[in-house]
């Protein structure tokens, strides 16, 4: 049309009405609409997020991220006439100004708008981890080291030590963060959570002061300094642990453990878990009258079923 009206349709994605309601038109005599500017007002943050231009909200599979366009003049007419690009998303019922993008795949969403010759752009970062259970091999550098505790080694697994007297299983947890590149712009807000139920017995007498043989998870976070949350050049945060069994008073002493750990991050929700959660188990027996004195000493991914009598002190049949 010469008076620069259009109709947009609801397939376009642009300024469409509630369904069954009218599509919103288009007004623009003389190009005298403009774009202002284009933000997140609803399911993201900018919280610990790095640069005027990103944003960032965890995966979900509902709540979507809401985008909301500002024109001059600031009106119906000149949102309908908005040109949407890079993931344009899907229209918002009643408001052709708005578009929604969906939190169901961690990703990176790129947002543009254009109108009256004047752009502007952002970017959603859908944020994931996949937590794994480094049992194996050696500690990864960017963790923190062991550094010459129990065995002297950065080895990981079942280890002996003290003339095999004492063990320890040594693991690193690891969270791969997505999308890639997120080191660079959601440097903060992390957080590495572990939660753990023992099953402890000294001498076949349950452990149940201090807090060793449970039944429901226990909290059982790493101290800070053993963990590594800025994620590094590989979109990687850290942590470490290292159950032990030994000589706790010339007593036998059984420790059998199941552990889980995730990632949280607390950008938009406080304590929002941002990882699934990964398992894995500790075993370890001190025989007083063995020699060497550790018997048992197990660790890997998974866990088992915890036994609720002491293998090594059975309770005598009725």
């Amino acid at each position: 049309m010469s008076n620069g009206s259009k109709t947009s349709s609801p397939a376009s994605g642009s300024g469409s009405s509630p369904a069954g309601g009218p599509v919103a038109t288009c007004t623009n005599p003389g190009n005298s609409c403009k774009l202002v500017s284009i933000t997140v007002i609803k399911n993201a943050t900018q919280t610990d997020v790095t640069g005027a231009k990103n944003w960032a909200t965890v995966k979900k599979s509902t709540d979507d991220v809401i985008v909301q366009a500002t024109t001059t003049p600031d009106n119906a007419g000149c949102w309908a006439c908005i040109n949407w690009s890079g993931d344009s998303g899907a229209a918002v019922p009643g408001k052709p100004n708005q578009r929604s993008f969906s939190r169901s795949v961690s990703k990176k969403i790129h947002v543009a708008a254009e109108l009256g010759g004047v752009t502007d752009q952002l970017d959603i970062w859908v944020l994931w981890g996949q937590v794994t259970i480094k049992t194996s091999s050696t500690t990864p550098p960017n963790a923190v080291q062991y550094a010459g505790r129990y065995d002297g080694t950065e080895n990981l697994g079942a280890q002996t030590f003290s003339g095999g007297n004492e063990a320890v299983g040594k693991v690193v947890p690891t969270a791969k963060i997505t999308p890639a590149g997120v080191n660079a712009v959601v440097k903060s807000g992390w957080a590495f959570r572990r939660e753990r139920i023992s099953h402890d017995w000294q001498d076949g007498v349950k452990q149940t002061v201090p807090n060793y043989w449970n039944t429901t998870w226990q909290d059982d976070t790493s101290d800070a300094s053993f963990q590594v949350l800025t994620p590094d050049n590989g979109d990687q945060i850290y942590d470490r642990d290292a159950p032990s069994v030994g000589n706790v008073g010339g007593s036998d002493y059984e420790t059998y453990n199941n552990f889980r750990q995730w990632i949280e991050w607390n950008g938009m929700t406080a304590n929002e878990a941002c990882s699934d959660k990964a398992e894995w188990y500790w075993k370890g027996v001190w025989q007083l009258s063995a020699t060497p004195q550790i018997t048992t000493k197990d660790v890997g991914t998974g866990n088992f079923t915890l036994p609720n009598d002491s293998p090594l002190h059975p309770t005598p049949p009725p």
